[in-house]
């Protein structure tokens, strides 16, 4: 199960990455306006998988974790916004950091159900995290996609 993790989370990372580097490549093809909604799309998706992928690698240590997907994401988020203007790394830096706390929080909540009072019986811890890095994978692999197909114009 560790490997399926590590797995998913170096290929999301990948894509991030790959994605970065697609951006960074065409970044004078687009106006200021696209910039910000990219920077602003790709560091709020790539920092809620990270943070959430992170959490579920490292459930036992809660308070770590958290800080550092908090910096993660603001890292995310700089990286991504940097690229274009000052308003699109104001975005990216704050979008990083909501999504790694959102990410967090749902990791913390695939772990144990019952801290929002969801019924934990629904189906095997195991089967839910498993469900879940699967479908950031999803998630992150359709987001980069669209942002690809958005440069198509």
């Amino acid at each position: 199960m560790q490997l399926l993790l590590i797995s998913i989370t170096i290929i999301n990372f990948s894509i991030g990455a790959w994605l970065y580097y697609v951006l960074r490549k065409s970044r004078f093809l687009f106006s200021d306006r696209f910039g910000y909604t990219a920077s602003y799309f790709a560091s709020s998706i790539l920092g809620l998988v990270a943070s959430l992928n992170f959490m579920l690698l490292f459930p036992n240590h809660f308070g770590v974790v958290g800080v550092l997907n908090i910096l993660l994401g603001i890292t995310i988020g700089f990286l991504y916004g940097s690229m274009f203007n000052a308003q699109s790394l104001i975005a990216g830096i704050y979008n990083g950091g909501i999504s790694a706390i959102m990410g967090t929080m749902l990791g913390l909540v695939v772990k144990n159900p019952a801290i929002c009072g969801l019924p934990g019986t629904i189906a095997s811890e195991q089967e839910m995290i498993i469900f879940f890095a699967l479908f950031s994978l999803c998630i992150q692999g359709i987001s980069a996609l669209l942002l690809q197909f958005s440069f198509k114009v």
